[in-house]
């Protein structure tokens, strides 16, 4: 069969990734996967993929469901979507580090990252939010451009093994346009999380750098304070201080809530005792 004929009915790699709106690396992990068949005609050493097949994905993407699936991005596959997210809202040009890098990261702590999913499928993200937990020390370097985000060592994000009082750092954060919605989705599972885990682990911090638009949203949502002292996109959450944001507030009052409810009883004291 010659190229023409072969063209007439499968797309190459590049345009069937295109036609699917994602990356090529989430691509071939579909591939991979046998999400998406691949078809050789030897003795051509590239894969074709069937016009039928990616057009009937490329109508199913466009019909994803409202947002409404909250979970962490735990595996390869999650990862991969969360970067094809990237992509998606900010270009094929965004700085990311490799795949390792943060496959790594959410299986030495995996409630680091969470997501917003079209669906329990986990196709597709439509919005994320990673927040690494790290020595305070490691979040000022980053804060002050002493070191770029993508230099914090695995070794370095900490486990939520230990009891105890933890400072997090906002690493990144990125929201679908069609769905902005869901990032509030996402906050209000944050909030409910560290109230669920308070006392035995409580956040008493949260920084980020004001670096992207979602970066701006999420500082902008929870009212976050400017650390000009460090640099002039540098910003931080105090948990411990009233805030003007809903969802902080609704956080507070429910850890005041698991406070009140464990306060030991006390003995009224009546003149009998005196």
């Amino acid at each position: 069969m010659d190229i023409e004929q072969i063209r007439k009915d499968y797309y190459e790699a590049r345009e069937a990734a295109r036609l699917l709106g994602i990356s090529r690396e989430l691509f071939f992990y579909y591939v991979k996967k046998g999400t998406i068949p691949r078809t050789d005609f030897p003795p051509r050493t590239h894969g074709f993929y069937k016009k039928s097949v990616i057009d009937r994905m490329a109508q199913k993407r466009k019909r994803a469901p409202a947002p409404g699936f909250v979970d962490w991005i735990k595996s390869e596959h999650d990862v991969l979507a969360s970067m094809e997210l990237d992509h998606r809202v900010y270009g094929e040009d965004v700085s990311l580090a490799d795949l390792p890098y943060y496959v790594e990261r959410v299986k030495r702590n995996p409630h680091v990252a969470l997501a917003v999913y079209d669906s329990p499928k986990r196709e597709r993200i439509l919005s994320y939010l990673s927040l690494i937990p790290l020595d305070e020390q490691v979040i000022l370097e980053v804060l002050s451009h002493k070191r770029p985000e993508t230099a914090i060592l695995t070794s370095e994000v900490l486990t939520y093994k230990r009891p105890g009082v933890y400072t997090l750092l906002a690493e990144s954060a990125c929201v679908d346009p069609q769905y902005p919605e869901s990032f509030n989705l996402l906050l209000r599972h944050l909030a409910q999380y560290w109230c669920e885990e308070y006392p035995e682990r409580q956040v008493s911090k949260i920084y980020a750098q004001a670096s992207t638009p979602a970066g701006d949203t999420l500082i902008q949502k929870l009212f976050f304070s400017p650390l000009y002292d460090l640099a002039s996109d540098a910003h931080m959450l105090d948990l411990r201080r009233p805030s003007a944001s809903r969802v902080v507030r609704s956080f507070q009052q429910c850890i005041a809530a698991k406070e009140k409810a464990h306060e030991p009883t006390r003995s009224k004291v009546t003149s009998r005792d005196v």
